[in-house]
This record gives C-alpha cells, structure tokens and sequence, in this order.
C-alpha cells in the first residue's frame, strides 16, 4: 500500500510540473516519491516486481512526453512558435501596405508577388488570378492579403 501511494503521489506530481512547470520542484518531489516507491517495491517485493514496476513507470513517463508533444503544452514549443512569429513580422512587417499581384487564386489561401518576393498568402476573401493585392497585416502565423483598389 505504501508502494501504491508514494508511486501515484509522485506520478501526479511528475505530470503536474510537466504540464504546468514551477521551477522543478514538482519534478523533484515527484522523482523522489517514484524512487521511493522503487526502494519499497525492492525492500518488500521481489526483483521481478521491481522490474514490472520500472518497465510501467518508464512507459507511463513516456505516454506523458507522447501527450504532452500532442497537444503542444511544453514552454518549448510555445516560445519556438512565438519566436518564429517575431521573426516573421521582423522580415516582412516593411512589407505591410505593398502592393503586388496574385499569382494563383486565393481562396483563403494563394501566391503573390510583391516587390520580386513570391510570397504564401491569407485572403478572407476570395481573390482572383492576376489581381492586385495589398498587404494588411502580418498575423502570429500568416500574412494577410486583401484585393487592392485600383
């Protein structure tokens, strides 16, 4: 029971530093607790359980790694993807206003030219081939087009 309880307790903690991090005091109180479980397990168990409940520690940190990957909850991601925004704005926020011609039709999505640079563009509405078009905005994650007024 006492294996039980400190695994669990440690698990929950592992998972809520992993999902919502605090400067890795949860990591740690929680790493100790699964170790402490371990040091039970092989006091009052034997080697055998004591592999079992290695082998289903190792897969349950796993699937929270798996998980955590899926659905982007770690800083890392965030702050790569925030990063790549900056650095977005940064390269073509003096593009904002440029006008340029669609290469393809853009129905939510299409290529233009402005200033010689081919571009991947967002329109909310749909624009034809050969139009022109202004840029409005430079978005987190995309750059905003409209139809220009002649």
């Amino acid at each position: 029971m006492l294996t039980a309880c400190l695994w669990i307790t440690g698990l929950i903690l592992f998972c809520i530093e992993f999902f919502q991090p605090m400067h890795g005091v949860a990591y740690g109180l929680g790493l100790g607790l699964i170790g402490g479980a371990f040091v039970t397990r092989m006091i009052y168990g034997s080697a055998g359980e004591a592999f079992i409940f290695v082998l289903f520690t190792s897969i349950l940190l796993f699937a929270v790694h798996i998980v955590a990957l899926a659905t982007q909850k770690r800083d890392w991601l965030r702050v790569a993807r925030m990063e790549k925004a900056g650095e977005r704005r940064r390269r073509y926020g003096k593009l904002i206003d440029s006008i340029g011609v669609a290469n393809t039709p853009i129905d939510l999505t299409g290529n233009v030219t402005i200033n010689d640079i081919n571009l991947v563009v967002y329109s909310e509405r749909p624009i034809m081939q050969g139009e022109r078009v202004r840029i409005t905005k430079i978005a987190f994650d995309k750059i905003i087009v409209e139809k220009a007024e002649e």
